[in-house]
């Protein structure tokens, strides 16, 4: 008999210590995913208890994909860091431009790039001579729970950057404020490579954080990103978010 809960014995995740009293497997987030069209893994962890609720484990923490344009928080945090960007104004726009950021990771530079990879021990796989496609040609890759350790650890100043600009990068990924919840994420698509798509970020309620990432495949290649953050809103919905009840 299928049950849509379950705990799970697990030794470790890779950012996290975990036990089987703190991970619950939810297939109703698959289902959903599968109403999407798509196919993919979930996880949302409660920053207090370190609780988690993950839909699709083995992907969660076994595979890795390429990063596509959420790798950008590294050279921009390298950016804020070096005042290639200020900081200090009241609000920096992140242009939607990959031409902007591939200028401005060759700005920095293959060198600088490695060095910042190994110090936040982001991801895995090689950094070309090439920069202008290596966090989307496979060559760099990094896994799910990887993406939910990076956005926690700069949630709370963890990464070797200086506070400011973690903090100015936070307020850079700010979607939605209001009364009840504060939605932060950072978010890419690719339909060349199997209609990939990454949320990945935090959701506040009560000025309390929750940790989540969402990896997806979808079928169709059409509106990647709208139909990514909609699943996303449904699933934080169906776990009780966005009402201001957490």
């Amino acid at each position: 008999m299928k049950h849509a809960f379950s705990a799970v014995i697990i030794s470790c995740l890779g950012f996290f210590a975990c036990t089987p009293n703190n991970v619950v497997i939810d297939s109703n987030i698959v289902k959903m995913m599968d109403s999407a069209g798509m196919q993919g893994t979930f996880a949302l962890m409660e920053n207090g208890t370190e609780q988690f609720t993950i839909a699709n484990l083995s992907r969660y923490k076994d595979s890795s994909y390429a990063p596509l344009n959420t790798f950008f928080i590294v050279p921009t945090l390298i950016a804020l860091d070096k005042g290639y960007i200020n900081h200090k104004q009241d609000k920096w726009v992140s242009p939607d431009s990959t031409i902007f950021y591939t200028a401005l990771i060759e700005k920095i530079g293959r060198t600088d790039l490695l060095k910042t990879i190994d110090s936040i021990h982001y991801g895995s796989g090689i950094v070309s001579a090439n920069l202008d496609k290596f966090w989307r040609d496979n060559s760099l890759t990094i896994t799910p729970d990887e993406q939910l350790g990076l956005i926690k650890k700069l949630y709370f100043n963890e990464l070797s950057f200086q506070k400011h600009a973690q903090a100015f990068y936070r307020k850079m990924i700010v979607k939605e404020d209001n009364a009840n919840y504060k939605l932060s994420y950072i978010l890419s698509s690719d339909t060349n490579a199997n209609n990939a798509a990454w949320v990945v970020g935090y959701v506040e309620e009560n000025k309390h954080p929750y940790f989540f990432v969402l990896n997806t495949n979808a079928l169709k290649s059409d509106s990647l990103d709208k139909k990514n953050v909609q699943l996303l809103k449904q699933i934080l919905l169906q776990q009780g978010f966005l009402k201001g009840l957490r």
